[in-house]
């Protein structure tokens, strides 16, 4: 019975530390979505109402542009992720 107690909190454990882990990515993955925006409507060329993270509203971008910003805005985020978990996965 305790060797079937230890295995069920080991797996309960290691659930838990995933979690973590996913929360600690969303986390800087939010930290990272802003200045990812802002890094990608300057690569484009986009104009700005103000500065913020909001286009110009009167010259709204076309719908490839709004796609590459996206692509390009969470391309940040997913290449910090790759480093961190590279770095938490080695072993």
């Amino acid at each position: 019975m305790t060797a079937a107690l230890k295995a069920l909190l080991q797996g309960a454990i290691a659930v838990v530390l995933v979690l973590l882990a996913v929360l600690l990515l969303l986390a800087l993955d939010g930290l990272l979505l802003i200045p990812g925006l802002m890094l990608a409507y300057t690569l484009m060329g986009l104009p700005w109402h103000w500065l913020g993270i909001l286009p110009d509203p009167l010259n709204p971008p076309g719908p490839w542009i709004s796609m590459t910003v996206g692509v390009i805005a969470t391309l940040i985020p997913a290449v910090v992720d790759g480093i961190v978990l590279h770095f938490f996965l080695r072993k």
